[in-house]
């Protein structure tokens, strides 16, 4: 499989966001055909990242539980959309959420015990913040529920 590589600068990508933020549905437009080809990009570049991370997650959530459910997943443009129209000043290329992947386990001590194993060991990549949705449920925005109880990654 060839995985994409990001083809523009973050100032293009950061430009094509501003653009499609400020379009009404449907963004498929069209006037923003470039943009959408930035963003689409952008976004199948996180594919190796996010790939890599899911097997890295698999492999140490059966350290813990061996039936685990792993699952990844690239942001849609939908919600990419309605993320920028509601925050004006967000930089795509600075957008957190951009990819995710999660663990669901049986266990709140192996979901625990994973979190843990995460902070403890030498891992390639920084921990810059942490929210615990578990412990601290956020309202869905799209049904007014609080998320299920399941640990992302």
């Amino acid at each position: 499989m060839a995985w994409a590589i990001p083809e523009y600068e973050r100032k293009d990508v950061d430009l094509a966001g501003k653009r499609i933020g400020k379009q009404k549905l449907p963004v498929g437009s069209p006037q923003v055909g470039d943009a959408l080809a930035i963003l689409n990009n952008w976004r199948s570049a996180h594919a190796y990242p996010l790939n890599t991370f899911q097997i890295t997650l698999r492999n140490k959530s059966k350290k813990f539980e061996h039936e685990v459910i792993v699952a990844q997943r690239t942001k849609r443009l939908e919600s990419i959309h309605a993320k920028l129209a509601r925050q004006p000043s967000m930089r795509m290329s600075q957008m957190q959420d951009i990819a995710g992947c999660r663990a669901v386990l049986k266990s709140m001590t192996n979901v625990r015990k994973l979190v843990e194993l995460y902070k403890n060991s030498r891992f390639e990549h920084q921990l810059r913040s942490e929210k615990d949705y578990i412990t601290n449920p956020r309202p869905d925005r799209h049904s007014g529920f609080p998320n299920r109880l399941i640990a992302d990654s």
